[in-house]
């Protein structure tokens, strides 16, 4: 590489701006009735939004004998209507796109450049996005400014990308091969039906869990119950929430190790404090009686096993109706030694440890690869590529 700026800080030299409009066909998704697609692989391939295309693969699920629209091997398809607007992806063969997806065809430039020239503006692409259901136009596209270099040197810039992404997809399927084996033992480690736990006590969580119901903390922090980050700290979330302070009072206590029903745990499971604060009156939050392994039923209140147990125990449950306490104390709960249950918490926790590491360095190689794509794309810093 090598640094070759104008005053503005972008390559100049051979380096053009160019609208998509001069340099792609546009192609828009058209709608195709329930009864005019399959899902019995007959016919072609029919996408209907970023669903058929998850961690970078297109997957798709509906098929039709009867295609309108057409993406052709090497468009790049966009998400322009609904959630996922400005997601894109490389197509790798034909197929039928609804009114949901556009296609862009290159036009003499670089597919895969084009691809990451596109998807460096994607959060200025979301911003357009309006109306009761979001979406980008045609015009919002077709409008859209980028760096164009010399032929050679967008076959560099998109290989140097390419390489970048191609290791974000290994440790993001590195990550799903540690949460399936996680799942996996965690159903035979933790289930109570498997063979190898038939031995284990069991006991009504009633009889091991206790509710707490103190209140008048209103000098504590407010706690969150998330299902995607457990309990936080209400301050620390992104999304803010409305509350006036003499609301507290009447806010419930939790200390670590507490666990906390809520009216969604039967489809997340219940969720463990690791901090001091006070929640909202509408959860339950429980604490043990016994002594026992708080990281085992961590897990367990997490797995399959107990989540479908505890949808049944709450079957005919409304939205607006809390999961009572008495639906969660008749249930069974698996009751090993307390050694048993340190051995297979610390077992769990270890995969538990190895997926957050690697979490932390998808982060961050995906915070460099969009630092990389900044300057190769505007040409602040410039590859050898030569006509």
């Amino acid at each position: 590489m090598k640094n070759k700026k104008d005053e503005s800080g972008h390559a100049s030299e051979n380096w053009k701006i160019q609208k998509l409009e001069k340099i792609v066909l546009l192609i828009s998704g058209q709608h195709i009735e329930a009864s005019k697609y399959n899902t019995e692989g007959i016919g072609v391939p029919y996408l209907t939004g970023p669903n058929d295309y998850l961690n970078n693969k297109i997957s798709p699920t509906k098929f039709t004998e009867e295609p309108k629209s057409l993406a052709q091997k090497g468009d790049i398809l966009i998400t322009c209507k609904g959630e996922g607007t400005g997601i894109i992806i490389l197509s790798d063969r034909e197929y039928c796109i609804s009114r949901q997806l556009m296609a862009i065809r290159p036009k003499n430039i670089h597919g895969l450049f084009l691809k990451y020239a596109i998807q460096s503006q994607q959060k200025n692409l979301r911003l357009k996005a309006v109306g009761l259901i979001p979406g980008i136009s045609r015009s919002d596209i077709l409008n859209i400014k980028i760096f164009v270099p010399p032929k050679r040197e967008q076959v560099d810039i998109a290989y140097i990308i390419s390489v970048w992404d191609k290791a974000i997809t290994q440790t993001q399927q590195l990550i799903e091969a540690k949460q399936k084996l996680k799942r996996g033992l965690t159903q035979r480690l933790l289930s109570i039906y498997s063979n190898d736990c038939r031995h284990w006590n069991t006991v009504r969580a009633g009889e091991l869990f206790k509710v707490r119901s103190t209140k008048n903390h209103p000098d504590e922090p407010v706690l969150s119950v998330t299902q995607d980050q457990g309990v936080v700290l209400r301050d620390c979330l992104d999304r803010k929430i409305n509350m006036t302070k003499s609301n507290t009072k009447t806010y419930k206590l939790v200390l670590p190790g507490d666990f906390i029903i809520s009216l969604r745990s039967f489809q997340g499971g219940l969720e463990i404090s690791s901090v001091k604060g006070i929640v909202s009156p509408a959860y339950h939050v429980i604490y043990p009686q016994k002594e026992i392994n708080q990281d085992f039923f961590k897990h367990y209140f997490k797995s399959y096993e107990f989540i479908e147990r505890l949808s049944v125990a709450v079957i005919g449950i409304r939205d607006g109706k809390q999961i009572s306490f008495s639906d969660f104390a008749f249930m069974n709960l698996p009751l090993p030694s307390l050694q048993k249950q340190t051995e297979i918490a610390q077992l769990l926790n270890s995969l538990d440890k190895e997926v957050s590491i690697l979490q932390e360095k998808l982060e961050k190689m995906t915070l460099q690869k969009n630092g990389l794509m900044q300057v190769l794309l505007t040409g602040k810093i410039r590859v050898n590529g030569e006509e």
